[in-house]
């Protein structure tokens, strides 16, 4: 009787204290309501300035400079002015925060959002700056804003794909949306009063073969993971930072560099599912082997540049090879010598474990780093050196490449072969760090017996984007709202007094869900932290890896608080409940008619983290594997609990909020990759608390998956 009570006790603190993204909910206030709605209404068709008549007539009403006093940095504020009377990005040009003048006009812009006293001053400054700066410009400083705000906690964006569908969709889909839209919905039927369109998508090696990079095209051009990249750069900006915002707290540069190595490490395993080997170097004085076509356009009419295979830089841009070779040099210099050397001539130690936040910060050159005036930024020189990009003769006439935008870079073979640069100097640091000891290790105690999990299957199904954003719609007065449905919802887009609303259709990998039981013998009753990671088993050629040459490719997938009993505890998990995945966006038009519905006091807004944008897509937590099965492994370990130095979910409401800043986000003091993170000893290593678990992984199709018995 008491092991069964110990399995009973153990299933649950695991299930209630181990996800990040909680199950709790909350409900919408009016207040809530109120702002979310706004926001929604505010990203629709947001180049088309005149579409919304009462908004543009609230913003006439509303004039900055004699508002100083509503904002809490009068100097900043001051700062936006300047920049605005001298002229800013035109309306229509394109925007890239990785262009130098647009940086620093968008972070004026921003501080003018975040320095907003209240709700009302901050709603009729985004209402201004709606119609008077540029439309990429505004999209970007008003979602890092409402991300960094405090009484902006809850508050869902809509997804980028859904505001800017011309940096996720190629050229194709856009212009067929945009041809339903010109004849007028011909031939369509309405669904639920509304004429509904869905255009078939699909990835660019479908259009064009180019290489043999274009088979995990699925992977790389997923509008959830390029959404989760936007959203992990508007969290931590590479410009933002200081004792103000706190990102310091949340080990910001070595959370930076393990993410990138995470993305690495999960795009080698679909690229092992796809038969394609490890991820290629390249130099920067020879052509660059790999292209990319990525067939879009901006919302302008300009084609985002193309890289040929063999790509050679023209000679203007040899000059930024000499400025990355110097960074890079430096970067290996503080590496070798265990110090960086700061602006006054004095050095900061990096040889312990807490260095590498030092280091990543150096590496992401953000305002923490302790000197990135002589480590520079060799990460965007090398983005402008390797996208493709034509040089700007000027500054408002930038064309930037996909390696260029955070919503689009990951689509770029090239940005994983840039980062595996990155990587190594990442695991050139990590290396001159001591090899963990067994008593490091193990779990005094504490050992994992045996594992069971569930058949793994992956399979592909469709996925609907709305993208009604892709098209203009006709100007019209608030108030004269025709159709019901518009009555009922008010701002949807509309055509000739009807309703629409068009979705991209799309095959997206995804996979059943699985559990996997853990069978864990303690001597004591202890907190405890499991971790699971998964990994290759086999190298491209077959030959299988060794421990050390492995660690680098395990990707992790969840890592929770357990209480463990005296005796036998079976610790079961589903992958439902894994930490940091989060399941699909709701589209935009669902997502407004329930705004509007709860506005109305027709039913309940829920809020919880089922969508946090701070979350991996759930679908990709699995790689491709194959028909027949593919063998990977799972690492599973199960270590002592380092509580953190400030209470988890201290500070905001995790209910709702992903905790940026607040120095509170993570479970426990583990280093990030614990503990794949240090050179392996295999004589320190097989301790009786880790686990190696071979299993397969089958693709199937939609319909075996459906079937009995998949």
């Amino acid at each position: 009787m008491r092991s069964i009570l110990a399995v009973t006790v153990v299933c649950l603190l695991a299930y209630a204290s181990g996800s990040y993204m909680t199950k709790d909910v909350k409900y919408a206030d009016k207040t809530f309501l109120t702002k979310q709605k706004a926001i929604l209404e505010i990203f629709q068709h947001v180049h088309q300035p005149e579409l919304h008549t009462s908004l543009w007539e609230e913003s006439k009403h509303f004039d900055i400079e004699h508002s100083l006093d509503h904002f809490t940095n009068v100097e900043a504020v001051k700062e936006f002015l300047r920049f605005y009377k001298h002229g800013m990005l035109p309306m229509e040009e394109i925007f890239c925060v990785q262009n130098e003048f647009h940086r620093e006009e968008v972070i004026a812009l921003f501080h003018l959002f975040y320095y907003a006293k209240d709700w009302d001053t901050f709603y009729k400054t985004m209402v201004w700056a709606r119609f008077h700066v540029n439309e990429g410009m505004f999209v970007y400083a008003l979602t890092v804003a409402v991300l960094h705000r405090h009484d902006m906690e809850g508050i869902i964006l809509p997804a980028p794909y859904e505001i800017y569908p011309y940096y996720f969709f190629n050229d194709v889909v856009i212009s067929k949306a945009q041809r339903y839209k010109m004849q007028g919905f011909y031939g369509m039927k309405k669904v639920n009063d509304v004429y509904t369109a869905y255009i078939p998508s699909n990835y660019t090696g479908y259009y064009v073969h180019s290489g043999p990079e274009q088979r995990v095209g699925y992977f790389t051009e997923d509008i959830g993971l390029n959404s989760y990249y936007f959203y992990f750069h508007a969290d931590y900006p590479f410009w933002l930072g200081g004792k103000e915002f706190g990102l310091y707290k949340d080990r910001r540069g070595e959370f930076y560099l393990y993410q990138h190595q995470q993305f690495l490490a999960r795009y080698y395993l679909e690229r092992l599912s796809n038969d394609l080997g490890v991820i290629p170097t390249f130099s920067w004085h020879k052509p660059i082997m790999t292209g990319y076509y990525p067939y879009m356009r901006y919302y302008n009419g300009i084609p985002f540049p193309v890289r040929d295979n063999y790509y050679s830089a023209s000679f203007e841009k040899n000059y930024v090879v000499d400025e990355i070779e110097d960074f890079e040099h430096r970067i290996m210099e503080a590496i070798d010598h265990g110090f960086i050397t700061l602006p006054d001539g004095t050095y900061v130690n990096i040889t312990s474990p807490s260095g590498i936040e030092y280091f990543g910060n150096l590496i992401q050159s953000n305002p923490d780093s302790v000197n990135t005036r002589y480590y520079g930024n060799f990460i965007s020189l090398a983005k402008y050196f390797l996208g493709g990009s034509f040089k700007n003769f000027n500054e408002y006439k930038a064309i930037p490449a996909t390696l260029e935008r955070y919503e689009t870079a990951m689509r770029d073979p090239v940005f994983y072969q840039l980062y595996k640069r990155v990587s190594e100097f990442y695991y050139r640091y990590l290396d001159l760090l001591p090899s963990y000891k067994k008593a490091e290790l193990e779990f005094p105690g504490v050992k994992i017996e045996t594992v069971e999990m569930d058949k793994l299957v992956t399979y592909f199904d469709k996925f609907d984007a709305d993208i009604t954003n892709a098209v203009d719609v006709e100007v019209f007065d608030d108030s004269t709202m025709k159709s019901s449905e518009m009555k009922k919802f008010g701002k949807i887009a509309h055509y000739q007094g009807e309703d629409f609303v068009i979705y991209a259709r799309m095959p997206r990998l995804n996979h059943l869900p699985f559990t996997f039981n853990l069978n864990v013998a303690s001597d004591k009753a202890t907190k405890a932290v499991v971790i699971v990671f998964i990994g290759p088993k086999y190298d491209q050629y077959g030959n299988q890896y060794g421990v050390n040459a492995n660690r680098e490719n395990f990707f992790e997938l969840d890592h929770f608080l357990v209480d463990l009993v005296p005796g036998k505890n079976v610790i079961t998990r589903n992958s439902q409940d894994f930490s940091w995945f989060v399941k699909d966006r709701t589209t935009y038009f669902e997502l407004y008619k329930q705004v509007m519905q709860a506005y109305s006091g027709d039913g309940k807004f829920p809020l919880d983290m089922s969508e946090a944008h701070c979350g991996f897509p759930a679908r990709l937590m699995l790689p491709k594997g194959k028909k027949g099965g593919m063998p990977f492994q799972f690492f599973f370990m199960v270590a002592p609990y380092h509580a953190p130095k400030v209470e988890r979910f201290t500070g905001y409401d995790y209910t709702v909020s992903c905790g940026v800043g607040s120095g509170a986000r993570y479970i426990d003091e583990l280093p990030f990759g614990y503990p794949f993170d240090r050179h392996i000893e295999e004589s320190a290593w097989f301790t009786p608390n880790m686990k190696y678990y071979d299993t397969m992984i089958y693709h199937k199709s939609e319909t075996e998956v459906n079937s009995v018995g998949h």
